[in-house]
């Protein structure tokens, strides 16, 4: 297997890493001037980091308490900052530098609702199965 030439935290790192960059995240959308066009890819950047530590810690297996206390807290955090977004652009408007339309930023914002469904409740099991194999191929 060739190694990635990126220097990837362990597993066992990658859940306090991510939480470590969602809760910077958290801290500069509370800043009096908040730079709207930055945010934004910050904050798909997050959620796909997040994505990935999915994919890697917990799809495909059970996962343990921390691990599971760890996704839910930021699947949390990622969902109201999604919201905050989705908030002001619908008063301000998308800044056109910010490169996606709003549509974009509730479509990513309706996946992580998703998410929280499946893994934590409130989706029926066939609505987890079709989720789970749009989303990731596999029920």
């Amino acid at each position: 297997m060739k190694e990635s030439p990126v220097l990837q935290p362990p597993r066992s790192g990658r859940w306090e890493a991510v939480q470590l960059l969602t809760a910077k995240n958290a801290e500069d959308m509370a800043a009096r001037e908040l730079n709207l066009p930055f945010q934004l890819p910050v904050w798909v950047r997050d959620v796909q980091i997040f994505q990935d530590a999915e994919a890697e810690g917990i799809i495909g297996r059970e996962p343990s308490a921390p691990e599971r206390q760890a996704h839910k807290e930021i699947l949390a955090m990622l969902t109201a900052q999604g919201e905050f977004l989705v908030n002001r652009f619908r008063e301000q408007g998308v800044p056109e530098q910010a490169g996606m339309k709003l549509a974009d930023v509730e479509a990513i914002l309706e996946a992580l609702y998703d998410k929280q469904r499946v893994f934590f409740g409130g989706m029926s099991e066939q609505r987890r199965a079709q989720v789970l194999e749009e989303v990731f191929g596999a029920s």
